[in-house]
């Protein structure tokens, strides 16, 4: 694992359509906490995986005031770790795992037996083009229902769907509400605790674009966060 020597990081910003403001979040103060978390991660988790065809992951450290005034660290992993939503002692998702796998697991393997039925029937034909055709519609069926259970949270009080945040044409890309910072702040806000500083890092094997390094810290991804971002932030700063 390698740490890099770093300036002072800019604080994250998000536009937020609901009161139709910019908010912003420090970054810099939770460096340490992710340099700790960095140095201890392999023993945390078994991280021998994401050097491999997986490659690496994001991870994310949120420091945080409780109500009784102590400072307290989250920690959260983008998606799933080694096919896990939950893990003790990280931020669960933005939806309930239970939900998710009574309404994922049957469509699942009804879309995978149209796919091995789809296999056995020659190419360019009528049968075959309609069962892809049927493939795909349950698949995006799928992914809207799936998209429907996540609930997000700000620290006004206030929560929302995905569907509020994205215009209907637009589409929400994949793995929206899986990444760490959408994680780390729902928790926070349904929790009474005041954020104080966010930074994600990456850990692993470099991706495949060559964007992502371990041991650097990024920001929050423009086309699946920034759009949710300035909502879980709002009600911060009041």
């Amino acid at each position: 694992m390698v740490q890099r020597t770093r300036h002072t990081l800019p604080a994250q910003r998000a536009f937020c359509r609901h009161c139709d403001r910019e908010h912003t979040l420090d970054r810099e103060s939770a460096t340490g906490a992710a340099k700790k978390l960095m140095a201890s991660l392999d023993k945390e988790l078994s991280t021998e995986y994401l050097y491999g065809k997986a490659r690496g992951k994001m991870f994310g450290v949120l420091l945080c005031q409780t109500p009784a005034g102590d400072t307290i660290t989250l920690k959260a992993f983008s998606g799933q770790f080694r096919g896990r939503w939950k893990v003790k002692g990280w931020v669960p998702p933005l939806f309930s795992v239970e939900d998710f796998d009574s309404l994922n697991t049957p469509v699942e393997q009804k879309i995978k037996a149209l796919g091995r039925e789809a296999e056995r029937i020659p190419s360019d034909t009528p049968a075959k083009r309609a069962l892809l055709l049927q493939r795909k519609q349950l698949s995006r069926q799928l992914m809207r229902n799936i998209h429907a259970l996540y609930r997000l949270h700000n620290f006004k009080g206030e929560q929302c769907s995905l569907f509020d945040l994205f215009p209907e044409k637009q589409g929400i890309p994949t793995g929206t509400g899986d990444c760490c910072a959408p994680k780390l702040l729902n928790y926070a806000a349904i929790h009474n605790l005041r954020p104080l500083g966010l930074v994600e890092f990456y850990h692993g094997r470099r991706n495949k674009s060559g964007s992502r390094r371990e041991g650097e810290f990024y920001p929050a991804c423009e086309n699946k966060c920034a759009p949710i971002l300035g909502f879980l932030l709002c009600g911060l700063s009041e």
